[in-house]
């Protein structure tokens, strides 16, 4: 059984992560947990807890586990920002230490794992149809959203850590199903209008002729589990280890059409632009993209390729059971 540790094991794609691994039978999930409560969740899980109250700045907790149980794989999914480096940091740490063991009684071991989600807002705003070959920049034709700019230059260290580390840098699209975290500031004023019954107008920052890539939560945990259990031999041949995540291409303003739709909103609605917001910006990021290569190299199979529109009264009655 492969040893996995994931970071962010109790955020919104974490939990989905784990709970896929432990599902597979294949492997043995560890997870970073921030305080006893969160231990307490990841034990339930069936996810070894590791107790690590500040992960980025005191690392001791998680990196003693990471070399007492051996963990073969980290996965970084905590959404700790340019802080990541530091995870980055940490691993090549570990990594090296093992090299240098395995080198001084004359093996070749195999090198520590380190997956990173990163998102595919790093191709920035385009209809032409990008991959994950093209290159992602300030050169690029389209430069990166803003708000994730920073991004692009942890992914080439990402990558020039290959010599100490085996790698893969996986870029989910825009993510929806459960909770939704990430669209809760945009969708909860409509929610809650439309609890309200009243017929006042609700304005959205968003774009609305933005057409976003979008990707069911549960199709980005499978395509973590794909990437690790495929991690050495991608890294073993030639194959560059960066892959795209997207099911579907949909217009915002269809999106927000059949969320009101969904809730029996009967009032005004209007999708108004981001404005000077960099997030709201990012999120209305339009990205005709393609994810072949995930599907041919990792094996990854989307199940949930109906689409967010197409069954929207799902997942507009999951948000809703949360708030």
């Amino acid at each position: 059984m492969t040893k996995v540790l994931i970071l962010g094991a109790t955020g919104y794609l974490g939990k989905r992560l784990a709970e896929t691994l432990v599902r597979s039978g294949q492997h043995r999930v560890y997870g970073v947990a921030r305080s006893e409560a969160k231990a307490k969740a990841l034990a339930l899980a069936e996810v070894i807890p590791i107790i690590c109250p500040d992960p980025v700045n005191e690392p001791k907790a998680y990196m003693d586990a990471l070399r007492n149980h051996h963990i073969e794989v980290i996965v970084d999914v905590a959404g700790a920002n340019q802080e990541t480096a530091k995870f980055l940091s940490h691993a090549k740490e570990i990594g090296q230490g093992r090299l240098e063991i395995y080198a001084a009684s004359g093996i070749r071991g195999p090198k520590l794992g380190f997956i990173y989600c990163s998102g595919t807002w790093v191709h920035g705003s385009s209809n032409t149809l990008l991959t994950d070959l093209d290159i992602v920049g300030p050169t690029a034709v389209t430069p990166p959203s803003a708000l994730v700019s920073w991004r692009v230059g942890l992914e080439n260290s990402i990558l020039s850590t290959s010599n100490v580390l085996d790698i893969a840098v996986l870029r989910p699209a825009l993510i929806y199903g459960h909770e939704n975290t990430i669209w809760t500031p945009f969708i909860l004023p409509l929610l809650e209008a439309a609890r309200s019954g009243g017929l006042e107008s609700v304005n959205i920052p968003l774009e609305a002729d933005s057409r976003p890539a979008l990707v069911h939560v549960d199709d980005v945990a499978t395509g973590f589990q794909k990437a690790i259990e495929n991690l050495s031999l991608i890294n073993n041949g030639s194959t560059y280890p960066v892959f795209d995540l997207l099911t579907s291409q949909e217009s915002m303003s269809e999106i927000f059409a059949a969320m009101a739709s969904s809730w029996g909103y009967k009032g005004k609605w209007a999708l108004v632009g981001s404005g000077d917001n960099l997030f709201a910006e990012a999120m209305s990021t339009t990205l005709r993209g393609s994810s072949s290569r995930a599907k041919q190299l990792l094996g990854w199979e989307p199940t949930r390729t109906n689409g967010f529109v197409a069954d929207m009264d799902l997942y507009a009655a999951a948000f809703a059971s949360q708030h």
